[in-house]
């Protein structure tokens, strides 16, 4: 059986290739997200029957690689973009009479999730299934 690949499916530089530049603090919070979002997309893969590491090693055109990289990219990217030190608002507003306040809030609690049309992009589609039975008689059973 081959060793287990845990090595990150992105680095900290292809999300600032990718988004923005970093500062300190971004690049180590954004290195433990990728290393959390590369262990996650590799569990649903594996209960989804597939191995990502196995279908990059496999790909010659590097193309599977690059978009597995972007899925990972994208989650890490959401879950950054959840502010740490002021509420995770994407827009607000306020009336003064007769008093209202509005919050639309981004991904509040930080959370590093895949979109679906993400995870089918890379051949991972949910784990769901579809059987059927077949009714039969008794007479089907016994000769009846």
């Amino acid at each position: 059986m081959a060793e287990p690949t845990t090595a990150p499916l992105a680095t900290v530089a292809d999300l600032e290739a990718f988004w923005r530049p970093l500062n300190d603090d971004e690049k180590a919070r954004a290195d433990d997200l990728i290393n959390i979002a590369s262990a996650r997309l590799r569990v649903i893969a594996n209960n989804s029957g597939k191995d990502i590491d196995e279908r990059i090693a496999s790909d010659t055109t590097n193309n599977y690689a690059q978009v597995v990289e972007w899925v990972v990219l994208e989650a890490v990217k959401r879950a950054l973009q959840t502010p740490v030190d002021s509420l995770p608002v994407d827009s607000y507003s306020q009336t003064a009479g007769p008093y209202s306040e509005n919050y639309k809030y981004t991904n509040p609690s930080g959370d590093l999730w895949f979109k679906k049309k993400e995870l089918a992009e890379i051949g991972i589609s949910g784990v769901q299934r579809l059987a059927s039975v077949t009714p039969t008689t008794r007479s089907d059973i016994y000769g009846e």
